[in-house]
């Protein structure tokens, strides 16, 4: 069985796109934030596509239907921000980085430029944003940003 790849969607700036989670797949929205950041910083594309299915993947997994997605490029395209509505008016708890599983929200919170949660009188909206167009190396993720005199990146593990 062959792939069809579908072709990217061309967005006008700003723009917005709207999906229901309930009827999209993970693959979906992923292909929206990487169709609507074309042509940027593949890095800052690969944060956002991780912080997106990070938001959806907690939805699914802690909300209730309905879910909504929704991606945004704001002020003349500078800002991305990613909305993920559920029905659950639950909070998400954000966990600490040496507990064993649910530590999304801490990545999501050292990828993005800022995040948050909106509740409502029934359910949520969790966002983050990303500021695009930055010069290299100022980004959140310290661990991805060379120090003045060394030559190679930090190896993982």
């Amino acid at each position: 069985m062959s792939l069809d790849p579908q072709p990217p969607v061309r967005f006008e700036q700003p723009c917005e796109v709207m999906c229901d989670l309930d009827g999209a797949s993970f693959r979906e929205v992923r292909r929206l934030v990487r169709d609507m950041l074309a042509g940027r910083d593949d890095l800052t594309a690969d944060d956002a596509v991780l912080v997106s299915d990070e938001l959806v993947s907690n939805a699914h997994r802690h909300g209730a239907s309905p879910r909504y997605c929704r991606i945004a490029l704001l002020e003349s395209g500078q800002r991305l921000r990613i909305e993920v509505d559920d029905a659950s008016p639950w909070p998400p708890r954000k966990r600490t980085p040496d507990h064993t599983g649910g530590r999304g929200l801490v990545l999501v919170d050292q990828l993005t430029d800022r995040w948050g949660v909106q509740q409502h009188r029934k359910s949520k909206t969790v966002w983050a944003e990303f500021v695009l167009n930055r010069p290299a190396g100022s980004g959140k993720a310290p661990h991805l940003t060379l120090s003045p005199g060394d030559p190679h990146p930090p190896l993982p593990g």
